[in-house]
């Protein structure tokens, strides 16, 4: 992606995982919703608030997007790879992401969103706990 600016750059990727983990999230929900669960309203809000929080952010998220006139758009998806157009500044750029790479990444934003809340792009790769937070947490 090399007439992308960092900030642009940035974004496409914030906005694709936001995208991806929102479609998982609303899976999930319907789904939960048929479990055969004998407390399920706890799971149920949970999700819900996480889907609340999750669609602020991706609503800010495309409110840059516009401001700067950056858009994306998902055209091929295959076992593979998911590649998508993105039009900028008159130029449209494609761009291919591995699926095992953004399915870890979405699981990484869902875990984040429901330890830590929903931060920014810039913000995400430090939220996790290292491996030595974790065991004095516990």
């Amino acid at each position: 992606m090399s007439k992308l600016t960092e900030e642009e750059e940035n974004l496409t990727e914030y906005y694709i995982l936001l995208e991806m983990a929102r479609k998982v999230l609303e899976r999930d929900l319907e789904r939960l919703d048929q479990a055969p669960l004998k407390l399920k309203d706890p799971y149920i809000h949970l999700l819900e608030l996480s889907l609340h929080k999750l669609s602020l952010q991706f609503y800010k998220t495309k409110k840059n997007m516009k401001k700067i006139g950056l858009k994306v758009h998902l055209t091929h998806v295959d076992q593979t790879f998911s590649e998508y157009k993105i039009f900028s500044r008159g130029y449209v750029l494609s761009t291919k992401y591995l699926n095992a790479h953004l399915k870890n990444q979405v699981s990484r934003q869902i875990e984040d969103l429901f330890t830590v809340g929903f931060g920014t792009p810039d913000t995400l790769s430090g939220c996790r706990p290292t491996s030595q937070t974790k065991q004095t947490l516990t």
